[in-house]
């Protein structure tokens, strides 16, 4: 039950204007919520470009372009309310999980968010941790399977992973590799290691940009690192392939430098080019935009459990600090960035 109204977040107060700690009320859960104690919460790409205006024109429509906002995506913490038809969760239980784009995000004391994007943290796992895997987990399953991969038909594929040292490409070597996926991924030669490390069978040098040295052989192409890249990685497909996609699409850039009427047809021009240029028999070429999805939650939650993926983390620092956080994301530096959240004592129910 919550008992204290009041809770604190990191409030982004507009495109170049910094970011501000403010006290915020909180709410009682609604049928199918839970709030939970944040302790960790990632900043992630996204969130860096949200906080200079990107996307702002269709995030609207979710009513998640308005400023000031609280940016965030995942978390991890300890449930302090429970609503109506919340599943088995109890104050006291810890967790992690994810949350629609919003103007309420997880870079906060407090996060309502519904049930069925929260799972158990396993005991004596870093808490902490598990709030850098949320959004990037999610958002690599809906791209593996907007290729048409999954783990029934992954055994022996080969995928072509683009930006595979990324948080997004480390986790997609990781799943693939279980599900018996051939990986081959472009990368920096600094990232070799990781990437071999995390499951690729083939690491290919991204500097010298080597598509064009690749046969048409892959069953299956992933994008996670530019969208002009994207015709190169089509060009990697064999005829009858499962497919292709895409995390860096120009979809909220288009609305946004555009305006709504030229930014769909930009949209429809772009994809229309793109689908021309698969190999013949392609099945399936995808834009993934991020959503909480419940099949990808079970994915992550079996990974964890079986202490078979994650994210090494470059910097945590305090909620009060998290511009640092910011500028690690901006800058590409390695490892996830976590800001980490202080239960005060007067904010304890």
């Amino acid at each position: 039950m919550v008992t204290n109204t009041i809770g604190r977040a990191l409030m982004c107060v507009g495109p170049g204007g910094g970011f501000e700690i403010r006290k915020v009320p909180r709410r009682k859960p609604a049928t199918g919520e839970i709030e939970v104690a944040v302790a960790a919460a990632s900043v992630n790409p996204i969130d860096v470009r949200r906080a200079q205006g990107y996307g702002r024109r269709l995030l609207s429509l979710m009513g998640a372009g308005r400023f000031p906002m609280v940016l965030g995506n995942d978390f991890a913490g300890t449930v302090t309310a429970v609503g109506n038809n919340a599943g088995a969760f109890k104050i006291g239980d810890r967790v992690y999980g994810v949350k629609p784009p919003s103007v309420e995000g997880t870079h906060a004391s407090h996060v309502l968010v519904k049930a069925a994007h929260v799972l158990p943290a396993p005991a004596g796992r870093d808490l902490q941790a598990l709030a850098a895997l949320p959004y990037s987990f999610v958002t690599m399953w809906l791209a593996v399977r907007g290729s048409g991969l999954t783990r029934q038909n992954a055994g022996g594929k080969r995928v072509l992973v683009h930006g595979a040292a990324g948080g997004l490409g480390i986790l997609a070597l990781q799943m693939l590799g279980r599900w018996g996926a051939q990986a081959t991924a472009i990368a920096r030669p600094a990232d070799v290691a990781a990437c071999r490390q995390a499951g690729a069978a083939e690491v290919l040098d991204g500097n010298i940009k080597p598509f064009a040295s690749l046969s048409r052989a892959f069953d299956a192409t992933l994008n996670f690192a530019a969208w002009e890249d994207d015709l190169s990685l089509l060009g990697c497909l064999r005829e009858g392939a499962l497919g292709h996609a895409t995390t860096v699409h120009p979809l909220l850039a288009n609305f946004d430098e555009l305006g709504w009427l030229r930014g769909a047809l930009k949209t429809f021009s772009d994809k229309r080019r793109h689908r021309a240029a698969l190999p013949k028999g392609t099945q399936n070429y995808a834009w993934t935009v991020f959503r909480p999805d419940a099949a990808a939650l079970r994915e992550l939650r079996q990974s964890v459990e079986q202490q078979c993926d994650g994210l090494s983390i470059g910097l945590r620092t305090p909620l009060a600090s998290a511009a640092q956080a910011f500028d690690h994301v901006r800058s590409r530096r390695r490892g996830r960035a976590l800001v980490l959240v202080e239960q005060r004592l007067d904010q304890v129910d």
